[in-house]
C-alpha cells in the first residue's frame, strides 16, 4: 500500500483530517511501513519531553506556584493526548486485524487445538464421518482415515488408507485434499470415491460430480471430468484415465451393494473377506482365471457364495471358520 501524504498524516494525528483521510492513514498504519513510522514518531516525542523540562514549552514567565502548576498539568494533559491519540492510531488497526481474525476464528476455528483424530472401520462394518465444515465421507470396509480436529486455514487435509466416498463442501479459498501418501487428491467441491488399500497393487479415484485434480510427490498426474476413472500404478506410477459404462458402481458400496463387473475371482474374494470378515483360502490356483459379473444387494454371504458357484465351476465350504475354494468335482 502507497504511503499518504505527510500532510494528510499530520492531520489525522493532529485529529483534523477528513474521515476518508483519518481512513486511508489508519489502513496504511497496519502496514509494517506504517507501524514503523508511529514507532518512530513516538521515539521522537519521548526525547523532546524529559522529566523536569517542562518550563521550556511555557512562553513567558510564570505568575506564580498556582499557575506554575496549573501550566504544567495543561501541558502534561496535552502530552498524554497526544501520546494516547498516536498509540490508538496503532492500536485501531491491530484491534481491527485481531476482530477480523476473531470472525475468523468463529467460523473455522483458526486458534484450536490442532491435534488428529484417527478412525479405523475394521471387516464387516461401514461408517459415515462428518467433518466439521459439512463435508462428508462414507468409509468402507478396513479402511482408516486420520483428520485434524480442525480444518486448517488454507486447505481441508485428510489422509487416507482404505476406501472411502467424499461428499466435499465447497469452497474455492480452502481446497479438500485425501491425502493417500502416493498420490493426493484435490477437490473444491464434489462427490467422488477413493480407493486406495495399502495392499493393492492400484490406487482407483472415480468421480461422480465436479472436478478432482491428482499429482504425486513430483508431478501433476490427471484432471477428472465427471464419469472418468484414474487407475494409478504404485510401482510404475502411470496414471490411466477410463470412462467407465457406469461410474456409480465404483460407489455402490455404500448402498450396501456389491458390484462384480468383469472382476478376477482374486479381486472378488478380497472384497468379500473386507465386507463379512472372513477367511478364504485357495485350494486350486487354476481358479484364480476365472471372472465373475454379479451385482448383489443386502444378501448374506452364503447366498452370494451360492450365486458365484452358478457362473463358474467353483464350490465354497466352510471348514473351521475359513472358507476354502476348490474346483468342482
Amino acid at each position: 500500500m502507497k504511503a499518504p501524504d505527510k500532510h494528510i498524516i499530520d492531520r489525522t494525528l493532529n485529529n483534523t483530517a477528513t474521515p476518508e483521510e483519518a481512513r486511508q492513514v489508519i489502513r496504511w498504519f497496519s502496514t509494517p511501513e506504517g507501524t514503523k513510522y508511529l514507532s518512530s514518531l513516538m521515539d521522537e516525542d519521548a526525547e523532546k519531553i524529559q522529566p523536569g523540562s517542562e518550563e521550556l514549552y511555557a512562553e513567558r514567565s510564570i505568575p506564580s506556584d498556582e499557575m506554575y502548576q496549573y501550566i504544567m498539568k495543561r501541558i502534561q494533559l496535552r502530552k498524554r493526548k497526544q501520546m494516547l491519540f498516536r498509540a490508538a492510531a496503532i492500536l485501531i488497526p491491530l484491534l481491527l486485524f485481531l476482530g477480523q481474525f476473531w470472525y475468523i476464528d468463529k467460523r473455522i476455528d483458526l486458534f484450536a487445538d490442532s491435534g488428529y483424530e484417527e478412525i479405523y472401520v475394521p471387516k464387516g462394518e461401514r461408517m459415515q464421518l462428518i467433518f466439521q465444515d459439512g463435508s462428508k465421507a462414507m468409509l468402507n470396509a478396513e479402511t482408516r482415515i486420520k483428520y485434524p480436529r480442525k480444518f486448517g486455514f488454507n486447505e481441508r487435509k485428510v489422509e487416507l488408507e482404505g476406501e472411502a466416498f467424499f461428499e466435499v463442501s465447497p469452497n474455492k479459498d480452502r481446497p479438500f485434499i485425501v491425502d493417500l501418501k502416493e498420490v493426493n487428491v484435490k477437490v473444491l467441491g464434489t462427490t467422488f470415491d477413493v480407493k486406495a488399500y495399502a495392499t493393492d497393487p492400484d490406487i482407483f479415484v472415480s468421480l461422480e460430480t465436479g472436478k478432482v485434480a491428482l499429482a504425486n510427490n513430483t508431478r501433476p498426474l490427471a484432471h477428472l471430468q465427471p464419469g472418468e476413472k484414474a487407475t494409478y500404478n504404485r510401482k510404475t506410477g502411470v496414471c490411466k484415465i477410463s470412462r467407465p459404462e457406469d461410474i456409480g458402481h465404483n460407489s455402490a458400496w455404500k448402498k450396501n451393494q456389491i458390484v462384480f463387473n468383469n472382476t478376477p475371482l482374486s479381486d472378488v474374494i478380497t472384497t468379500l473377506s473386507r465386507w463379512y470378515n472372513v477367511e478364504f483360502e485357495m485350494q486350486d490356483s487354476s481358479l484364480l482365471y476365472y471372472n465373475y459379473t454379479l451385482t448383489s444387494t443386502d444378501q448374506k454371504l452364503e447366498q452370494i457364495l451360492k450365486d458365484l458357484e452358478k457362473i463358474t465351476p467353483i464350490q465354497f465350504s466352510e471348514e473351521e471358520g475359513i472358507i476354502k475354494i476348490r474346483r468342482k468335482k
